[in-house]
């Protein structure tokens, strides 16, 4: 309740923020650690509105790393017709916290406050990896069980959710040595907040177009009488 009256908007990405750090810290520290995250540039400002564009940068920005770096699994995932901002929201927004196992989760947390959005989109280069080849063992046309996977659905994880496995705890790890450029990573956000903001334009002209359409469309009553 007190972030609201400073932001005026609101994600439910934001809500599982909060209670994860309310269970480690005070109030007061939770609350700053929530602005501090959604205001600062190193984080991830504009991912918890209502309408998160930074958000969608920043999965379009992701799928233009998974072409390059996992180009069989991006083409995969082009053939299935899965946008990235349909699945990626777990990492990004949510951070993990419902789908990761403590011990990793914490790790994936600690990475996060302290290399910024940089560790989102290395962790996310990580999973594809670390998933190839459970991924390219579907057909395009099982969009369920790819969403799984991408997701972390507990159903595709049995054995990895073994607490000895440390499945999840070593894919933290190697995401923090997965190697991303900043000056790359900044060039692909430039370019997709173009990309973003055309095709928002353009769906703005649409639905305006669609409109006038619609209003000369329309049947005027008299309620005049012919004489």
């Amino acid at each position: 309740g007190r972030v609201w009256p400073l932001t005026m908007d609101y994600h439910q990405g934001l809500g599982y923020i909060a209670s994860l750090l309310l269970l480690l810290f005070d109030e007061e520290t939770a609350f700053r650690m929530l602005l501090r995250i959604g205001r600062d540039d190193k984080y991830s400002p504009g991912y918890w509105h209502a309408a998160p564009d930074a958000y969608v940068r920043d999965a379009m920005v992701y799928a233009r790393l998974a072409e390059e770096r996992e180009p069989e699994v991006a083409a995969l995932l082009q053939q299935a017709c899965l946008v990235p901002e349909a699945y990626a929201s777990k990492w990004l927004i949510g951070l993990c916290v419902h789908v990761l196992p403590f011990r990793a989760l914490f790790d994936y947390v600690e990475a996060f406050l302290e290399h910024g959005h940089a560790f989102l989109f290395r962790f996310s280069l990580a999973l594809l990896r670390r998933t190839k080849e459970k991924l390219l063992a579907f057909k395009p046309t099982d969009v369920n069980l790819i969403l799984e996977v991408l997701r972390l659905d507990q159903c595709q994880y049995g054995d990895e959710l073994e607490a000895e496995s440390g499945w999840f705890s070593s894919l933290v790890a190697e995401a923090k040595e997965v190697e991303l450029e900043a000056e790359q990573l900044q060039a692909l956000r430039a370019e997709e907040a173009e990309r973003l903001a055309e095709k928002q334009r353009r769906i703005r002209e649409r639905e305006a177009q669609m409109a006038a359409e619609e209003s000369d469309d329309e049947i005027v009553f008299s309620d005049e009488e012919d004489d």
